[in-house]
């Protein structure tokens, strides 16, 4: 009887364990606005750094999969007031190099694509067939493209430095205007309209 009692048991904590094990906390994500020369963006941060710095417009996709993910959304003006001071010395044209930890989420081909532009200096462009060369595979335009298009931290990887090879500017989430402007502060033009 006590043997029983005892399988029983440890049959009991095995289940209690698998419960606790699949019962985590949801993540919880820090959001705030941040008022630029450009527009409004969202700022968003995890515990680990900050994980999206979009416009508002381009926001409504992440919010969309993080709610259906599980994810907490916050609004915390404190947890991004870091990076709000990089934004703004940036937009001032003192910051060249941000210092803000990220978090950032995709696949193994996007993070390394987004490391690659994290490299690109201040100031400078490069093309598609550029960042796909410093990969490895210049055949990769395409999927660096991709990969680009998919980058959740504007600015601070700084995918408005992508330009097509003939020099042209290309695709930009915020837009063109807006992928123009960033060029022109980081040529020592400061911007000066408002990018809806």
């Amino acid at each position: 009887m006590e043997d029983e009692m005892t399988a029983v048991m440890d049959s009991a904590r095995k289940i209690q364990g698998y419960h606790n094990a699949h019962n985590v906390e949801p993540e919880t994500f820090f959001m705030s606005s941040y008022t630029s020369p450009l527009g409004t963006y969202t700022l968003v941060s995890s515990h680990r750094g900050v994980v999206c710095l979009e416009s508002e417009k381009e926001m409504e996709r992440h919010l969309t999969r993080w709610k259906r993910n599980g994810r907490l959304l916050q609004r915390d003006v404190e947890y991004n007031a870091a990076l709000a001071r990089e934004l703004d010395a940036y937009f001032a044209g003192k910051l060249r190099r941000f210092t803000v930890p990220l978090d950032l989420r995709g696949t193994a081909f996007q993070l390394r694509v987004w490391e690659i532009l994290c490299s690109i200096p201040y100031g400078v462009t490069r093309s598609y067939r550029e960042v796909a060369q410093a990969l490895g595979n210049p055949k990769a335009t395409r999927a660096v493209g991709q990969a680009i298009g998919r980058n959740p931290v504007s600015i601070i990887v700084p995918c408005h430095r992508v330009i097509g090879s003939d020099g042209r500017l290309t695709g930009y989430g915020g837009g063109l205007p807006r992928k123009r402007a960033l060029l022109d502060l980081e040529s020592g033009i400061p911007p000066s309209i408002a990018v809806s």
